[in-house]
């Protein structure tokens, strides 16, 4: 897959992921019933999976703001976790990653080139009309459409050939070429968010504005939205599955850090996403709860061969022995991330271990990526063309504390080799125009997952280089035309394999330097609880999981 600017914002603009692993035993046929069934991840505080009554009415507090319900438009980490609520596509995920039915009841395919979706019957959609099978196909022929859909049609490439209705409660969608992974493809977690194709017809440009709203199927009906201020959402009657969740779902957007944990002290919220890690204890007065979780994301150094010094892999090297990645993790993060030891994460590459973290783990951990050694990276730079040291620039984006603080840790790191790192915080839409610009020796990446992929970090940042292919703008044919492959492969072993041989190349010729995989945090008041938190849950019925303790 290609990846695009606008592809890039989508990854990182939030820093709740909603990325969803895929086990591929299960992507081949669904079973009924969409309910969240995950068991949850101790927290960094201790919490585990709870139980209570369901709230009433459930208040959130969220950093990031929409300018649109619609996620055909902008495809957002913070519009796709609004969009759980309220629309689906013809599969969706639970907590646990699994790829599980939603509007198709069930679907196959003898070849992975011609999948089969068998449709539910009698769904409604929240203005009480009845879904159609065109209406999916209008949703789906929509999303591929790069001008009515900028922020989806990513996830519609050219292998795509043929969306037809083989039935009446039937739809047949013809590939190019194999995609064993194709279903995920038609979630709402990625590329397919089903409304009927009248009210997207009546409402043309102002589809999912303050005027028009949306209209889905999903177990929440939005009320309300100000895209300054709030979304408001009620439980939706008719709904055709199960929603024991609260009645009315409000979502206020906070974007500054100072004044949405203000907001929470006074209680004006019941729980806030986007927790600084890096301030967690603030968050936890009064017997407030904070839950961290893995969200997958991955941050660390990218090297473009075609920038001076960086052409000259001892300099590479240097910067990467000055990394001091584990103290970056304890004195930084204050625990709340991992040391990345490669590029996709454990918990994201369990989709194809059988679901086992640890086994993903200790496939990653010897690939490569070298620890902080200050000794070595002075002999590096010795080799180099460099040896006397010189100066360049990191920039790292408005919104990512962390991340300059990390950047001010590597800049004194690389004093004694004589290097000067100039430190510079730029806008985010700034960054995300610079990345894979050609212009910058060395760059942050920060990646936050969306799909259910287990290895869509890699996707792309060992896609065939060139003109911007993958932000290195590296160049390695061999390893472009294993990683295209891999979408075509049904053996999940084999897949793997051709990932950790293929990142194995990258981090021995020092393109990326993994830094730490990171954690998202929710803070939670006294008496509110949180059930069936998982790394996958964002992409749920996520409100459902809120729940009122004695």
């Amino acid at each position: 897959m290609v990846h695009t600017t606008r592809d890039i914002a989508k990854k990182v603009f939030a820093p709740i992921a909603l990325a969803l692993s895929l086990s591929l035993a299960l992507a081949g046929c669904g079973n009924t019933g969409t309910t969240n069934n995950g068991t949850a991840q101790p927290s960094e505080t201790g919490a585990k999976t709870t139980s209570g009554t369901p709230l009433k009415d459930l208040k959130i507090a969220s950093a990031s703001a929409v300018s649109t319900l619609s996620v055909n438009q902008e495809a957002g980490s913070a519009n796709y976790q609004l969009a759980a609520l309220y629309q689906e596509g013809l599969t969706g995920v639970d907590a646990t990653g699994k790829v599980v039915p939603a509007l198709a009841e069930k679907w196959s395919s003898d070849d992975n080139k011609t999948w089969v979706f068998d449709l539910r019957q009698n769904v409604k959609l929240h203005d009480g009309s009845t879904l159609t099978t065109d209406d999916i196909i209008d949703s789906i022929n929509t999303a591929r459409d790069a001008k009515l859909s900028p922020g989806l049609s990513v996830y519609w490439p050219d292998y795509v050939d043929k969306v037809e209705k083989t039935g009446d409660n039937q739809i047949t969608i013809t590939l190019k070429t194999p995609q064993t992974e194709f279903p995920t493809q038609v979630s709402n977690v990625a590329g397919l968010f089903v409304t009927s194709k009248k009210f997207r017809e009546e409402a043309g440009s102002d589809y999912g504005s303050s005027k028009k709203l949306i209209d889905g199927t999903g177990p929440y009906q939005v009320t309300e939205f100000d895209p300054s201020s709030h979304v408001t959402l009620k439980k939706f009657k008719d709904y055709w599955g199960e929603n024991d969740g609260p009645d009315t779902v409000r979502v206020d957007f906070i974007t500054e850090d100072s004044t949405r944990l203000l907001a929470f002290q006074d209680g004006k919220v019941d729980a806030s996403f986007n927790v600084p890690v890096t301030g967690v204890d603030q968050w936890t007065k009064n017997d407030a709860k904070v839950t961290a979780y893995s969200d997958r994301s991955y941050y660390g150094l990218t090297f473009d061969q075609g920038v001076k010094p960086f052409d000259d892999i001892h300099v590479r090297k240097a910067f990467s022995y000055a990394l001091d990645k584990a103290s970056i993790v304890k004195g930084v993060l204050k625990g709340y991330g991992e040391v990345a030891t490669s590029i996709d994460s454990p918990e994201q590459l369990a989709g194809w271990t059988d679901n086992d973290k640890d086994k993903a783990a200790e496939a990653v951990k010897d690939l490569g990526a070298l620890d902080y050694n200050i000794d070595k990276a002075k002999e590096e730079l010795k080799q180099s063309s460099q040896a006397s040291g010189f100066t360049t620039t990191l920039t790292y984006p408005t919104g990512y504390p962390a991340v300059g603080k990390a950047s001010l840790a590597l800049a004194e790191s690389l004093k004694p080799l004589g290097i000067t790192l100039d430190v510079k915080e730029i806008p985010l839409e700034q960054w995300l125009s610079e990345v894979g610009n050609g212009k910058q020796g060395v760059a942050w990446m920060i990646y936050n997952p969306t799909t259910p992929q287990p290895n869509e970090v890699t996707s792309w940042l060992l896609a065939a280089g060139g003109a911007g292919a993958n932000p290195a703008n590296w160049k390695d044919d061999e390893v472009a035309a294993k990683t295209d492959s891999i979408g075509t492969l049904s053996d999940t072993t084999e897949k793997l394999n051709i990932v950790l041989e293929t990142t194995k190349t990258a981090l021995e010729q020092d393109i990326y330097s993994p830094v730490y995989w990171g954690k998202a945090a929710v803070a939670t008041r006294k008496g509110v609880g949180l059930k069936n938190i998982d790394t996958f849950w964002l992409g749920t019925n996520w409100a459902a999981d809120f729940v009122e303790q004695q």
